[in-house]
């Protein structure tokens, strides 16, 4: 009874630990995630998201990155590609966060590529 439960933990692990492919709205939509909220995109205010469906071209977006202190609000800019994923992460780096081309490598990897900085990242201190 031990053997089988540890292979079905086993199995279920291995299946939800692959790295999905992103899955577009449309041909001409890209993906963006992101590990912090997404608050505003192309200048319209949009209600805090994780993941968005994104019409390609340029494209502007606004991230709050959350600390204990301050909010800072990160700009991004560039041009979407269609049926892209792209994902904001914050990697320590000189900005909190980074934005970055998401690629699937394979079932257990993905790789993030080409990152952008904000163009800016406005700090709003907790009152």
């Amino acid at each position: 009874m031990k053997m089988r439960n540890c292979v079905i933990t086993c199995a279920t692990f291995v299946l939800t630990a692959c790295v999905q492919t992103p899955v577009f709205k449309s041909e001409d939509h890209a993906v963006l995630r992101s590990s912090h909220p997404i608050v505003d995109l192309n200048g319209e205010k949009v209600q805090p998201s994780y993941r968005l469906d994104i019409p390609a071209g340029n494209t502007k977006a606004v991230i709050v990155f959350r600390t204990y202190r301050y909010d800072y609000y990160c700009t991004f800019e560039w041009t979407a590609m269609p049926k892209t994923a792209y994902e904001v992460t914050d990697q320590e780096d000189k900005y909190p966060l980074t934005l970055y081309r998401w690629v699937r490598s394979n079932a257990l990897w993905a790789s993030r590529l080409d990152p952008i900085d904000p163009m800016d990242c406005t700090r709003d201190s907790h009152t």
